[in-house]
């Protein structure tokens, strides 16, 4: 590939479309056109939104909405726990608006 910054997302796609499917989760890419890179199979009635992120080398970070998380997490008992970082801008919160929507 002639772009390196595309063969390097294109890279992080396959790497996290594995581990998907190694923790159970059928998924598959999607088209370019689509507003996000991977589906996880499953009832598309109403679909999370998620965005994947990591550092160069570094481990994978799932960021959703909170309403999301707490359906998600409505009848677990695991402990959970939760660092607070408020700021004026994060870069997430811009990524993920403009895939996503409305945050």
């Amino acid at each position: 590939m002639s772009n390196p910054s595309k063969a390097k997302g294109t890279a992080g796609e396959t790497e996290l479309l594995r581990a998907f499917e190694l923790a159970g989760f059928p998924a598959m890419r999607t088209a370019p056109s689509q507003t996000h890179d991977i589906t996880l199979v499953g009832d598309h009635t109403d679909p999370l939104d998620v965005l994947a992120t990591r550092p160069d080398r570094g481990e994978w970070l799932l960021t959703v909405r909170l309403e999301d998380f707490v359906n998600l997490y409505r009848d677990s008992t695991r402990q959970a726990h939760v660092e607070v970082k408020r700021h004026a801008r994060f870069a997430h919160h811009a990524i993920f608006t403009s895939k996503f929507g409305r945050l």
